[in-house]
């Protein structure tokens, strides 16, 4: 599959979804039910479902920034359609990629959400692009709102273009431990397992990937807009990874516009 075909079958999805959303109702009652984001991320290191992409050794090795952008659609008060994008950005280019030099990946994506009670279902369809390779994604989460807010996530790859990656799944099992908020500060520690099954990251290699354990922050800077970041701590076995290492800490640093 070329790169033209994949990017041509991406914008027709995308462009059938807001045309959907515009056939719903009015142009006022579509402004109304809409919510986005746009955001700019630093991070130290690019951490995929456990596999440290960069090779990273450390905070300070590296500057990765990932910009990302989302909207969504409210269909009623318990679901809802949305797509989005987001790219990493650095100059540590090891093939040619699709963008250029500092482009290394873009993904994009579309989904569906609904609620029954206090359980929240989630789907995901992405096409990730980097290098000369373009992975389909499908990802089926189901949370459930309670204190703790834990959640099961299905990480499916059923599709690859152009590289050595096969198909593979990834569950990752989450929760946050505790969250509060001092003065204008929101802060929250998530806490995550995966598992990874039919070789995802290395042929042959299946079972325990990663678990990880964050601090998470947000700030308030103007109305609509906050700085926010995270330190987080990932140990991974390198031998489901392929990590040069079996432990990792992180840090995110961004800035983020919610409308």
């Amino acid at each position: 599959m070329s790169l033209h075909t994949t990017l041509k079958r991406s914008r027709l999805m995308l462009g059938a979804l807001a045309g959907s959303l515009l056939l719903t109702g009015s142009a006022q009652a579509l402004s109304e039910n809409v919510s986005g984001s746009l955001a700019l991320d630093y991070n130290s290191h690019f951490m995929s479902y456990g596999a440290n992409v960069w090779n990273t050794d450390s905070i300070g090795d590296q500057t990765i920034v990932n910009p990302s952008v989302s909207l969504t659609y409210s269909i009623n008060e318990g679901s809802g359609v949305y797509v989005g994008a987001w790219a990493d950005v650095n100059d540590t280019k090891s093939t040619p990629t699709y963008y250029g030099k500092f482009v290394q990946e873009l993904d994009v994506w579309v989904g569906y959400y609904f609620t029954a009670g206090d359980f929240k279902f989630d789907f995901t369809l992405q096409q990730w692009y980097y290098g000369q390779e373009t992975e389909g994604i499908f990802d089926v989460t189901v949370s459930y709102a309670t204190m703790f807010s834990p959640y099961v996530k299905a990480h499916n790859r059923f599709d690859t273009v152009g590289g050595a990656q096969q198909k593979g799944t990834m569950f990752e099992v989450g929760a946050t431990l505790y969250s509060t908020t001092v003065g204008a500060v929101s802060l929250s520690f998530p806490v995550a397992v995966g598992f990874s099954l039919d070789d995802y990251h290395v042929a042959g290699e299946d079972g325990y990937a990663y678990s990880l354990v964050a601090a998470k922050f947000s700030v308030p800077l103007a109305e609509s807009i906050d700085f926010h970041g995270a330190v987080s701590y990932y140990n991974t076995d390198e031998d489901t990874t392929g990590n040069a290492h079996d432990g990792y800490f992180t840090l995110n640093l961004g800035v983020g516009y919610a409308f």
